[in-house]
């Protein structure tokens, strides 16, 4: 049984937690704040437009991956999981990107055709991201400090002119530790923390002091740091020792900025809202080819005074809304969430490795390690591997005559 959100996966369980009303929640508010920082991105000169996207970047794309994280799995990356990861990332990659294509030649003036393959779309690079996380995710989990070292990463890339938007490989290095931030509250990280009375009314502060500063010190802020995909200049370290620093700042002011987001977004069931954050990536993906259409269509020439401000604002959440009601996911999802059935083999038992071996359901790989998650992040919890049946035999239930039993192999937790 599959769920009707963007972000899903297998399991009674599974189903259970990817329709946490907390998190399709948070879903639909940060796509749809990612929406109106896109839908003003031509305006940031006006003081109002400016200061809400200083104000709400770390409550968009870093909120956004964050809830990546916090559904993806540190297991090996198996032949099934191989198999979302195709579907679920690399077609509606190009697919998407092909319909920026024909989009892009239809405005354009000279005729001439853009592909997206090495450079991402607008919006795009967070498919390519989120592929290079997942598959890395395992690796990760094999360090004793994997989002310290994840933040050095981020930090020293910007010394590097070669890292740049080439495969989105800038971002998936900038944006890494809200990735594992999210990962590591998927385990439980700050549970207690984001549940306790009092965080509520610390996280509310942290939001008046982030609008209260993001107003004084919108003109100073240069948006092109928010972005963190360009290098922090041409020269070597020792000619700019402390460009990292502005970085570092926005690395952890936006993590605790994100988390307070978190908390302060309810966690009980919301009229419409809810239901519409569980397609939460339909409006992340989608957004750009609408506002691309409307910008070359109606432009922007009306904004200017504060009403028309707010309007726009308007707009760009009645836009987010559209792409996520049913009608809307049941004619895109070919695109968005394509199935491949007559691409790749059904999938096949394993076979015992030798006769008189371990039987099949005494492997501890059989069951699935993702625990059913979709590679995009969808909800789910992480299972284990198979446990050994009782009776000490290689046979299920410990019958008698089975083969001779296979060395106990431990549970690893994720």
């Amino acid at each position: 049984m599959r769920g009707a959100g963007a972000w899903r996966r297998r399991g009674v369980f599974a189903q259970r937690r990817s329709r946490d009303p907390h998190w399709d929640n948070i879903r639909y508010f940060s796509g749809t704040l990612v929406v109106v920082g896109h839908a003003m991105d031509q305006l940031k000169d006006l003081d109002g437009l400016r200061w809400l996207y200083v104000a709400t970047w770390a409550m968009r794309v870093p909120v956004f991956v964050m809830v990546a994280g916090y559904f993806s799995s540190a297991a090996a990356v198996t032949p099934r999981e191989a198999r979302r990861l195709i579907e679920s990332i690399m077609v509606p990659y190009l697919l998407i990107g092909f319909l920026h294509t024909l989009q892009m030649r239809y405005w354009s003036e000279t005729g001439e055709w853009t592909f997206f393959t090495v450079n991402p779309a607008w919006g795009l690079w967070f498919l390519l991201s989120l592929m290079f996380w997942r598959v890395l995710l395992p690796y990760l989990d094999r360090l004793r400090h994997p989002f310290t070292t994840s933040v050095i990463v981020a930090l020293a890339s910007g010394y590097v002119q070669q890292i740049d938007v080439t495969f989105s490989f800038a971002r998936t290095l900038t944006y890494l530790p809200f990735f594992l931030l999210g990962w590591r509250l998927g385990q439980g990280l700050f549970s207690d923390l984001l549940r306790a009375a009092w965080s509520r009314y610390a996280a509310m502060g942290v939001l008046v002091v982030c609008g209260t500063a993001s107003w004084f010190l919108k003109g100073s802020v240069q948006l092109s740091w928010l972005g963190m995909r360009n290098p922090y200049g041409e020269g070597a370290f020792w000619e700019a020792p402390f460009a990292w620093l502005i970085r570092a700042g926005l690395i952890l002011g936006g993590a605790v900025v994100a988390l307070s987001f978190v908390r302060l977004v309810p966690r009980r069931r919301l009229p419409v809202i809810t239901s519409l954050g569980a397609a939460g990536l339909y409006i992340y993906l989608l957004h750009p080819l609408v506002l691309r259409w409307y910008l070359n269509t109606w432009g922007t020439d009306w904004v200017g005074p504060w009403p028309s401000q707010a309007a726009l604002v308007l707009l760009a959440v009645l836009i987010a809304s559209l792409l996520a009601l049913p009608p809307v996911r049941l004619l895109t999802r070919p695109v968005v969430q394509p199935r491949l059935p007559w691409l790749f083999r059904p999938d096949q038992p394993e076979r015992p490795e030798r006769p008189g071996g371990p039987d099949v359901a005494d492997r501890t790989d059989v069951t699935d390690h993702t625990g059913g998650r979709d590679s995009t992040g969808a909800a789910g919890t992480e299972t284990s591997g198979t446990s050994r049946p009782p009776g000490g035999t290689g046979h299920v239930g410990g019958a008698p005559g089975a083969a001779r039993p296979a060395p106990a192999v431990p549970r690893q937790r994720r």
